[in-house]
């Protein structure tokens, strides 16, 4: 996929991360559609909070209302960011199964 994405917009500089251990560069946003699913609860939330702090403007990511690996409730994950920032926008009615947080600075 960076491979592709590289090829077809050779001006744009990407990286390939692990969020959870690899130093991350200040981006305008971070998004994350999916990935977070199979994550323990603790490194759910490590997530979530290293992408936020790692962004000038804000996080979105989405992840399973039900039926996830990691079981983990909207309104743990509500409460969770909403403890980082008083910011926070939702959109729930899309996908039948997805759930999507917008995290603004």
């Amino acid at each position: 996929m960076v491979q592709i994405s590289k090829n077809r917009f050779p001006e744009v500089t990407f990286y390939q991360k692990d969020i959870l251990n690899d130093s991350l560069i200040t981006a305008d946003y971070y998004i994350c559609s999916g990935a977070m699913n199979i994550l323990t609860k603790k490194d759910f939330y490590h997530f979530i909070e290293r992408c936020f702090e790692s962004s000038a403007k804000g996080f979105i990511f989405n992840f399973l209302k039900n039926k996830s690996f990691n079981k983990i409730k909207i309104e743990e994950v509500l409460s969770y960011c909403s403890s980082l920032t008083p910011k926070i926008k939702t959109k729930n009615n899309y996908l039948e199964n997805d759930f999507t947080i917008f995290m603004i600075k």
